[in-house]
């Protein structure tokens, strides 16, 4: 049971990646809704959607506790048997719908590229934003989770020949017997070295998955780097200005995705195709996924000066509305009783 320890390190910064994203999201829609002036058009949508799709993402990280340990030529993921107070199938449905919120997310964040190339080299193509419309692309994103969450527990299904593969390390790190938990599990190559292709169409799938949505994110990065000091020149200052900032933000929002969502399932997936003789929890990688959503908010507070002036904009009314009830005058004028001398008995008073 020696990862113990370290699974504890894991769920410290779970716990503080969903409280981040709590706190941060919330105030992130409060500002967009009611604080933010100036209109981003369906862009604002697109905004407070992704806001709550990386809260599912941290929650569900949160609560459901993914964890994987990287083996030879295979994983096994799965999750505490302690946390299951349903069944063992309930519990590997959470960690399917995990991995399609994850699928989701990347999505989620390529059709926010997208959206920002179309507004600065073809406007008239943001009309796929309006209205019902935008419900496209959410089919879209949840449908690209849905295909990796079918993808894992299709493929990643536990057969013998996985179970004991897994079934003495599991239960020397961690203490649990494998077949008792909610799991799956992955293993490339038999003990003849031939390759298990049900397991390999998953990391196909996964590939495809992260491949196409990192070419989109990397395709409208690069267009919009090279085109932006030409289109911006033509619009006014103002939204040259915000323009810059959104490119600034998409920057940053190129950079630590890679980092914490596309860099870390990538060793996942294709650890075990190097059959590397070693064993270690990589589900420590999780870890990154729990801070994203946080931190992707907190970019667009700190670049987009909306934001910041929204900001101060709240804290002038809550300074105010807690000046209003905290004040008590110092002076009251309290009606006084002067004493009446009594009057004689049988005169009325008037």
């Amino acid at each position: 049971m020696e990862y113990i320890r370290m699974d504890e390190l894991t769920k410290l910064i779970s716990k503080v990646g969903f409280l981040s994203t709590t706190i941060l999201g919330m105030l992130f829609v409060c500002l967009t809704v009611c604080f933010v002036k100036r209109d981003f058009g369906s862009y604002r949508n697109l905004l407070i959607v992704f806001s709550f799709l990386g809260f599912l993402f941290s929650a569900s990280e949160y609560m459901i506790h993914p964890m994987i340990h990287s083996y030879n030529s295979g994983f096994v993921f799965f999750t505490e048997p302690h946390l299951s107070l349903v069944s063992n199938e309930i519990m590997k449905i959470g960690l399917v719908f995990f991995c399609g919120i994850y699928g989701s997310t990347i999505c989620f964040i390529s059709v926010q590229f997208l959206y920002r190339y179309w507004a600065l080299f073809d406007a008239p193509k943001l009309i796929w934003f309006e209205g019902w419309m935008m419900s496209a692309w959410l089919i879209y994103s949840f449908g690209i989770g849905a295909t990796w969450s079918i993808g894992i527990h299709y493929f990643l299904e536990n057969d013998n020949f996985t179970l004991n593969y897994f079934e003495n390390g599991v239960y020397d790190h961690y203490g649990w017997k494998l077949s008792a938990i909610p799991s799956f599990t992955f293993v490339i190559y038999t003990e003849r070295g031939a390759i298990r292709w049900r397991n390999l169409a998953c990391t196909i799938e996964m590939t495809m998955i992260i491949g196409l949505q990192y070419s989109i994110i990397c395709f409208c990065g690069r267009k919009m780097s090279v085109g932006m000091k030409e289109k911006i020149s033509m619009l006014s200052e103002t939204s040259k200005r915000l323009h810059t900032q959104f490119f600034k933000a998409l920057i940053l929002q190129i950079v630590v995705p890679t980092i914490l969502l596309f860099f870390p399932m990538i060793i996942i997936i294709y650890l075990p195709v190097f059959n590397l003789k070693f064993s270690f929890p990589t589900g420590i990688l999780f870890s990154a996924f729990a801070i994203y959503p946080s931190i992707d908010i907190a970019i667009i507070l700190y670049i987009v000066s909306d934001y910041r002036i929204a900001i101060k904009l709240l804290l002038k009314s809550i300074k105010s509305v807690l000046l209003s009830s905290s004040y008590f005058p110092h002076e009251l004028s309290l009606p006084t009783c002067t004493p009446q001398t009594p009057l004689p008995r049988g005169t009325a008073r008037i």
